[in-house]
């Protein structure tokens, strides 16, 4: 058979390796042999050599008969790789490590089983001696020899020598006591040894539900379970609980290998005799026995066998199973199925038959831990503590060094508790510190089963945060590809390049808690109108990893032993996140969720548990405490009420709060679902606010200034100006008006990009000679020049503190005073920008012929002119050779714009180079002063 298998192997491999197509053609005897051979071996060819057997097992129709050899032909699937094999191998082992297997038949598998025919074996002294038995006799002593001899079909014995003699059906140790005195009697001084040489074979029949029913040979020494061996075993319907064993036609024995199997009791494994038959029932009742059990598996049962014995069967039930609560799926008298509960702990109930077909399933018991206390946050060994009644806060934490963090609040605590069977949670502020060190005091909270006590750090403080950002860091590679975390992402709008994503590993947890918190503002699509495509931000998916990842470690980090060692690595509002979370998912109607809020002047605004009796005072120490400059004199509370059940909605009330009586006890303000504390800042309180003097005054610096003060009055501090100083020229900026004027800019670059992209699709009717190439150009050098924020001011009138001229100061306020000037700018589309002197009586045109006139793009129409001290005139025509009133002086700038009906008829170029051309003056003003 080896040799066979062996051929028909080399024959295939000879068939994949020389030939380079798919289809070959095999003989039909080669064909014939392979199916000679057992299944498995077939299957293990096939994969060995990457072929598909069900097709060479098809027939070919009717219709398809053929001898022609392209029909003979049978197509080969491609060789299969040793990964793919093994994968195939794999996906064949999980199929089958899904569906039950029913207990004790894996004996019998082939691919395991050690056993083989029984040869030199030691022989009982029970052995019964029959024809053919071989005996071997040593004689010593006075006379040495040695024989074979084998037991006459007659049943006598004849050594050389000595007469025949009868030893058939005489036990082996009879016999060779038989044996020694016989050949004593004819031989004094002679010691005999007797041994059994080759044994008899008998033939016995297996039948019934055999794997491989039939008639065999075996040793004379084969009890039955070695026959069921040579027969294979038992089918898949065949019973290994009722095996029979009948001699001449009458029932001398009945198996059940279960016994054997669980037990190790062998006693009713009798041996067999020639002629005996071995007949196996077919399996009459089986249940299926699944869940927390040491063995799940389909067992076969007896008549007056119970659930409890099935499960003693599978070994009993694991350490974490719940026996109270079994459940038995289970065919009723009608044929339909039904379920019914099994209390495994009363004996009673335990007794209940088990039938055919029943389904046995052992749930788990419940992961929560009655009796215990939960404490997570900023301690050294946070986790889940034995309670016990009568435990309080100082017999889990009982010193402030050795149990807690530097970094903890003494302050500010809690206890979470669980008010009834339904998990509804009530919340309990205490002071740490006073519950350590006065264990007499209120503080000193008695704690009850299921209590979670929460301990924080000081404001926004954590505690070795690389360790968490590791862990979190370590849990993401695991659950998504590195490859993906930093994929390239799409760019979007103006953006250039993308660029990859890269976690910052030491920020981990911060990004995460961004991600889950991140509000997205989803526009709501209007009637009748259909939504665009969303606009997702670069990394969103990116964004999508992380916050996944922070809320499974927040959903678990009051409950998870592991992750409760790493809470005390959470901020105060991340440790808070869950427990807020909870409130608001028991929110009902007419029950709203129990957390209130803080903003303002308060060190850690946001949202806080609603606590028992709590307080505007508590809520305060919850939120880190108040700012330095906060306002004690005042405070709103804002609370919504529930109005009548004749009026729907709800009604807002505000309530003016003294903190000044609520944070020394003489005003009880308490708290409700939703109240909303703002603190306030104190009136004109903050950093110092100065403004900054520079150029010819007689003292430039920094001045401190308080709220109400004029421009006159710091520059009478600073000693008024020198004299050499320009105060025709003086450039005065401030913050608010360079924030004006640079959302403004932007506005009209958005519009002037709108608007050549209309005028590219229409430059053929329009005439366009601009590409847009070199206005997006132009465009962005003139995003270059930065509105400086520039107001115009009569420095003279201000210095004699004219109300109509002077003006308050404020914060970031910049002065600049230029030396005297005596020269005029000429800037724009002339020929050569340059500055000249300044010579009374000289006109516009005069400057602008000094500056080699107009230039090709010049718009010689719109020529305006730039005082010294920031105003603008835009000259006539006539004035242009003539001294008026609008004559030019010492400082002034003459600008020449840009003709734009010359290059793309945009209107909103002239309206851009208006905006900053007052900026670039004045700059080039400061520049020019200061070089």
């Amino acid at each position: 058979m080896k040799r066979f298998v062996s051929r028909l192997c080399l024959f295939f491999a000879v068939i994949v390796f020389s030939i380079s197509a798919l289809a070959v053609t095999p003989s039909p005897a080669m064909l014939e042999q392979l199916k000679k051979l057992p299944k498995s071996e077939q299957q293990r060819i096939a994969r060995q050599y990457g072929f598909d057997l069900d097709k060479l097992n098809q027939s070919p129709s009717a219709d398809a008969v053929d001898t022609s050899e392209k029909d003979s032909q049978v197509q080969l699937e491609p060789l299969k790789t040793p990964e793919q094999l093994e994968e195939i191998k794999k996906k064949e082992l999980n199929e089958q490590d899904k569906k039950p297997i029913r207990f004790g038949m894996n004996m019998f598998d082939p691919t395991i089983s050690t056993f083989a025919p029984i040869g030199n074996v030691p022989v009982p002294d029970s052995y019964s001696l029959g024809a053919d038995d071989e005996l071997l006799i040593q004689l010593f002593g006075k006379q040495s020899a040695e024989e074979k001899v084998k037991v006459a079909r007659d049943g006598t014995l004849s050594i050389p020598g000595f007469s025949p003699f009868n030893v058939a059906g005489l036990s082996f140790v009879k016999a060779k006591e038989l044996i020694a005195a016989r050949i004593k009697e004819q031989n004094l001084g002679v010691e005999v040894a007797v041994s059994m040489g080759k044994l008899r074979t008998i033939n016995v029949m297996i039948v019934g539900e055999a794997k491989f029913p039939g008639s065999y040979t075996v040793s004379a020494l084969s009890t039955l379970t070695q026959a069921l061996f040579v027969a294979g075993g038992v089918s898949d319907i065949g019973s290994l609980r009722e095996i029979k064993v009948k001699r001449a036609g009458v029932e001398v024995a009945n198996f059940d290998l279960y016994k054997l199997l669980m037990h190790g009791d062998a006693s009713r494994d009798v041996f067999l005799k020639h002629g005996d038959v071995v007949f196996i029932s077919p399996i009459k009742s089986a249940v299926e026995i699944s869940g927390e059990v040491q063995r799940p598996a389909i067992y076969e049962v007896l008549a007056d066998e119970t659930v409890a014995d099935v499960v003693k069967m599978a070994g009993g039930s694991k350490a974490g199973a719940f026996p109270r609560k079994v459940v038995v799926e289970r065919f009723n008298d009608e044929n339909i199925r039904e379920l019914l509960n099994v209390d495994l702990t009363k004996a009673a109930e335990g007794k209940a038959l088990a039938r055919n077909g029943d389904v046995i399933r052992i749930g788990q018991t419940s992961k929560r831990v009655k009796h215990m206390v939960t404490v997570a946050g900023a301690v050294v060994r946070p986790g889940q503590f034995a309670w016990a009644p009568g435990i309080r806060v100082n017999d889990l934490l009982t010193s402030l060094w050795s149990d807690l963090h530097l970094t903890v609040d003494l302050e500010f605590a809690l206890v979470v508790r669980e008010n009834s069977a339904a998990g509804q949670l009530s919340v309990l502020q205490f002071n740490l510190g006073k519950a350590i060190n006065s264990p007499e005091s209120s503080d000193n909270l008695e704690l009850r089963a299921r209590d979670l006590v929460l301990v924080f750090h000081h404001g926004d403080l954590s505690f070795q945060r690389s360790e968490l950002d590791k862990f979190l860091y370590t849990k993401l590679l695991d659950q998504y590809p590195e490859e993906k975390l930093f994929a390239k992402t799409e760019p979007l709008l103006d953006d250039k390049q993308p660029k990859p994503f890269v976690v910052d590993v030491s920020a981990i947890t911060t990004q995460a808690f961004a991600a889950l918190t991140e509000k997205n503002d989803v526009e709501e699509p209007r009637p009748g109108v259909k939504p665009e495509e969303p606009k997702l931000p670069q990394n969103f998916q990116h964004k999508a990893y992380l916050k996944a990842q922070i809320t499974e470690f927040l959903n678990n980090v009051y409950s998870d032993p592991e992750l409760l060692k790493l809470s005390g690595h959470l901020t105060r509002t991340e440790l808070l996140y869950p427990l807020l979370e909870k409130l608001r998912q028991q929110a009902r109607f007419n029950a709203a969720s129990k957390i209130v809020s803080v903003d303002g002047e308060v060190k850690l605004p946001g949202e806080y548990p609603l606590t028992e009796n709590a307080g505007v005072a508590g809520l305060l120490i919850a939120a880190g405490g108040l700012t330095d400059n906060a306002y004690l004199e005042r405070a709103e509370l804002t609370r919504s009420v529930s109005q009548s059940e004749n009026q729907s909605g709800m009604t807002i009330q505000h309530h003016a709060v003294n903190l000044v009586d609520v944070l020394q006890g003489t005003t009880a303000m308490p708290l409700k679902s939703r109240d909303r504390l703002m603190v306030f800042a104190v009136p004109d309180w903050g950093t110092e606010k100065s403004v900054t003097l520079t150029g010819q005054v007689k003292f430039p610096g920094k001045y401190s200034i308080q709220r109400g003060e004029k421009l006159s009055q710091v520059l009478a501090r600073a000693g008024g100006l020198t004299k050499d100083a320009f105060p025709q020229g003086t450039v005065f900026t401030r913050k608010q008006i360079r924030e004006q004027e640079s959302m403004q800019l932007s506005k009209l670059m958005q519009q002037l990009r709108s608007d050549i992209a209309a005028k590219n699709l229409s430059a053929e009717s329009d005439g366009m000679q601009t590409k847009p190439e070199d206005a997006i150009m132009m465009i962005a050098e003139i995003e270059k020049a930065k509105p400086i924020g520039r107001l115009v001011i009569d420095v003279d009138q201000v210095l004699r503190a004219n109300p109509d001229f002077d003006l308050l100061v404020e914060e970031g306020d910049e002065l600049y005073v230029p030396y005297h000037q005596t020269t005029v700018a000429v800037v724009g589309e002339v020929q050569h920008a340059s500055s000249h002197r300044f010579k009374n009586g000289m006109t516009v045109d005069d400057y602008l012929q000094l500056a080699g006139g107009f230039r090709k793009r010049a718009d010689d129409e719109r020529v305006y002119v730039i005082r010294a001290d920031g105003s603008v005139f835009v000259p006539n025509q006539s004035s242009w050779f003539a001294v008026s009133d609008n004559a030019l002086q010492a400082g002034d700038t003459i600008v020449v714009p840009l003709d734009t009906d010359y290059t793309t008829r945009l209107s909103l170029w002239s309206k851009v180079t208006t905006i900053i051309s007052q900026s670039i003056v004045a700059l080039a003003a400061i520049n020019n002063t200061t070089n």
